[in-house]
């Protein structure tokens, strides 16, 4: 899977020289936490963010009347206070998703712009993370949700598939991540039927160990 199959194509924008006013009501009107900047060109040249907008307003602590502070504000240019281009981390439209979450996660950040040829063409946040993960995981399809501990050897989650196909249960998901119990690999594996109890009792009965098992969504 790719950036491409998960941004939000033609995200709202704004120019550098729109003032901190129009930033603000922009991002307050259209709910969003990260607003691109471009030029005429569509070429990125920094990104506003909500945390921006806070910092670049008067503080509790200010001895300016609300006059001079409107003044200010309004003589202030999103140039003045963005993250200019040179300093954020983008990707391209075709960058692997798995390399996406990693530099959101290694950099701690909540979105990044999305270019082709210079150009802004989407950005990829936080959120849209998230719906991936729910559609990755199938939380929006009923089933059964079995978690598993296995020895972390070649062909254990085999012997756990085989029985779930003899049964003719569809799978809806296999999370395997490499966290570890007392020494075994976690797995949970979600298949999409409520009526569980022959296939648990046939994984029992194989020597699986079974930690937990929840219909889905909780009943």
């Amino acid at each position: 899977m790719f950036v491409k199959s998960k941004m939000e194509r033609n995200p709202v924008t704004i120019s550098p020289d729109a003032s901190f006013y129009e930033a603000r009501k922009l991002i307050r009107e259209e709910g969003i936490r990260h607003l691109p900047v471009v030029d005429k060109n569509r070429k990125l040249v920094g990104i506003v963010t909500d945390r921006d907008i806070r910092e670049a307003g008067p503080s509790d602590a200010s001895l300016l009347s609300v006059q001079e502070i409107n003044y200010l504000l309004a003589k202030l240019k999103v140039s003045g206070f963005m993250t200019p281009a040179e300093k954020l981390i983008t990707v391209t439209p075709d960058t692997i998703i798995e390399k996406a979450v990693q530099l959101l996660h290694d950099n701690k950040i909540g979105s990044l712009p999305v270019v082709d040829e210079n150009q802004l063409v989407g950005i990829l946040t936080e959120t849209d993370i998230l719906e991936l993960f729910v559609d990755v995981v199938g939380l929006n399809v009923k089933g059964t949700r079995i978690t598993m501990l296995l020895e972390d050897e070649p062909g254990k989650l085999f012997g756990v598939l085989k029985v779930i196909k003899d049964r003719n249960i569809n799978l809806i998901s296999v999370i395997a991540p490499t966290l570890t119990f007392e020494g075994k690999r976690m797995v949970v594996i979600r298949i999409k039927t409520h009526e569980y109890e022959d296939v648990l009792k046939e994984l029992e009965n194989a020597g699986f160990e079974i930690m937990n098992v929840t219909k889905w969504p909780s009943m």
